[in-house]
């Protein structure tokens, strides 16, 4: 890597210090609400819910035995759920709705249209009302969970999805982005960042990126917040890095694990994970939950794990004391206190497992949960594709990536990107910085891929990422299976249209031989998938080679900032305006409102 270059869009980040660099632990919290997760325990804690995104519907089973008692069919793609006064709460994320569930005859009893992208549910403390994370149109809405009536309380937000109401006030966390934010009653706002002002044990911590803010978590007088901090803008000044992504230099990972706490506790934000081979090895953080007096349970999607965090400890080795094996995919949890178990919502096998919270912390090997049931549901997708999104999200393939520190889902979660553009320099690939592309737009048709169009096949693409980059050497890995995964599962992200008037002209001045925009991007997905020479200079970097780019697929595109192979327009204004428009059609010469107009088109697509 080259230490001399640093990322003009390197994220500032937090343990945790406020933008008036006020210390995180002189934050005062009001009283929690519940917060909503994938997993819930509804009833009074005689059924367990959890969502099946793949079937757009919701489960309850028995707490005992793990058996399905009901499959309610909700729609859309239901990620989050939160139980209220006999309710049960549903975030559509696909569908765009809050829809409520009758606990006792599993009934769907009201739905509501909220937002575009709704992903976390929190309640305010005395419950009569619930706040719903948006990460598509970047909102926090206030829904009343009787009528599901809404209001928006926030805007201008980065793709956020976890969110808690303290008091009166909301705390919701850009997924993108690493900012957590103080939502107040009267519309007014503070933020902090996820990167550490300091780390005395690991100093390099205070010049990565803060990202993918996943979850949170209300206890012990602070506000626990799980993401990843990572170093993707090349910065070895500070430290040593692996030649590549997937592997470890002095115990120290490009991609790393942590959580951050607003509140009460202070000090540099929790790693905890170790990449030697032990038990500590955790890729992928999404959802968190506490029990007890001090303990912390985090879910990592792609080790098949559940990491007990001590939060009492003052050493990054020991903070992690316990490791629970569960099914694969883990994206939620919920604890039953009274009975000391919790049940871990394993997405991608759907599964669930239940694990025994009265046991004796630290554990030296990893602790098997006591059971792990999958629901028998009909899946729409093909084998294949289901392979494909196992082999993804999977960090702990020895032949894909040698350490467990990256899967394919780290930079592109879900199939979806991570916001991020990445300087690569390892042995085999030279310095190049690449924006990680959203792979809704990576269908079979598209092919070639890759910003260069250097790769005719997808399984190429992903057996030169796993092999140069990610550190692996590919032996008996099918990476055949990725592409199904990508054209049946990955989806791009849809914004509602608001003027549709707006729109039409957009689309009329997009398709208009004098601006000149379907000439390359036509067809279904918006690409002649040929190469172009239309960026000069061809890169921000004079290291950085690409001497034409393929020309890149637009659905989704409202949700892509920053733009182009090397994310050089933080807008679409910048794309298409700035001098290197030009060679992109006439789109400079348009007047303020028809270029107006022709974002709103983009921002449909």
């Amino acid at each position: 890597m080259h230490g001399r270059r640093l990322s003009t869009g390197l994220v500032l980040g937090a343990l945790l210090l406020s933008c008036g660099q006020t210390p995180a632990g002189s934050v005062a919290l009001g009283a929690p609400g519940a917060v909503g997760a994938s997993i819930a325990l509804v009833a009074g804690g005689a059924r367990v819910a959890v969502v099946n995104p793949d079937q757009g519907s919701v489960s309850f089973l028995d707490p005992d035995s793990l058996a399905v008692v009901a499959t309610t069919s909700v729609g859309g793609e239901p990620h989050a759920l939160l139980e209220s006064g006999g309710t049960l709460l549903v975030a559509n994320y696909r569908g765009g709705e809050v829809v409520a569930v009758d606990e006792t005859t599993f009934a769907v009893t009201q739905r509501r249209t909220v937002c575009a992208g709704p992903y976390g549910l929190a309640a305010s403390p005395d419950g009569t009302w619930v706040a719903v994370a948006c990460e598509w149109d970047g909102t926090v809405q206030r829904v009343d969970p009787k009528t599901l009536a809404n209001a928006p309380l926030y805007t201008g937000l980065t793709r956020p999805r976890a969110l808690a109401v303290l008091g009166s006030d909301v705390y919701v966390a850009d997924y993108v982005g690493g900012l957590v934010h103080d939502v107040h009653p009267d519309g007014s706002a503070e933020a902090w960042s996820l990167v550490p002002s300091s780390a005395p044990y690991r100093p390099a911590l205070t010049a990565m990126s803060a990202n993918l803010a996943a979850a949170v978590a209300p206890a012990f007088g602070s506000l626990f917040v799980s993401h990843v901090l990572e170093n993707h803008t090349g910065n070895t000044s500070l430290e040593p890095v692996a030649a590549d992504y997937g592997s470890v230099t002095n115990t120290n990972p490009k991609i790393n694990p942590a959580l951050s706490a607003i509140g009460g506790a202070s000090g540099a934000p929790v790693l905890y994970a170790a990449y030697d081979g032990g038990i500590r090895v955790y890729s992928g953080p999404v959802a968190l939950a506490s029990f007890g007096a001090q303990y912390l349970l985090v879910a990592h999607v792609s080790t098949a794990n559940v990491a007990v965090i001590d939060t009492r400890a003052t050493t990054p080795a020991t903070h992690a004391v316990a490791t629970f094996a569960v099914g694969f995919g883990p994206e939620g949890i919920a604890v039953d206190a009274a009975h000391q178990v919790a049940f871990v919502d394993n997405a991608l096998d759907q599964s669930v497992s239940r694990i025994n919270l009265a046991q004796t912390f630290p554990a030296a090997t990893p602790i098997a949960a006591d059971l792990t049931l999958v629901r028998s549901l009909p899946s729409p997708y093909s084998a294949e594709a289901l392979t494909g999104r196992r082999l993804f999200f999977d960090a702990t393939n020895p032949h894909v990536t040698p350490a467990g520190v990256v899967a394919c889902a780290s930079c592109h979660p879900g199939g979806s990107d991570d916001g991020l553009v990445w300087f690569e320099d390892t042995a085999n690939v030279s310095l190049r910085r690449r924006r990680t592309p959203h792979l809704g737009n990576a269908k079979t048709a598209t092919a070639p891929f890759h910003w260069d169009g250097q790769f005719s096949t997808m399984s190429a693409l992903v057996e030169s990422t796993m092999t140069n980059i990610m550190g692996g050497d590919g032996l008996l890995v099918d990476t055949t299976t990725v592409q199904p995964f990508i054209d049946e599962i990955v989806q791009s992200p849809v914004l509602p249209v608001t003027d549709a008037a707006s729109v039409a002209r957009g689309s009329t001045i997009f398709h208009s031989a004098e601006v000149g925009c379907s000439t390359c991007h036509d067809g279904t997905y918006f690409t002649d998938d040929l190469l172009h020479t239309v960026l000069l200079p061809m890169s921000l970097d004079p290291d950085d080679t690409i001497e034409q780019s393929n020309t890149p697929g637009l659905h989704g595109l409202f949700l892509l900032a920053p733009y182009f192979h090397d994310g050089r327009a933080a807008t679409l204004t910048d794309v298409l305006t700035q001098p290197y428009a030009a060679a992109m059609g006439h789109a400079q010469g348009l007047s303020a409102s028809d270029r107006d107009d022709l974002i709103a088109y983009l921002q449909s697509l």
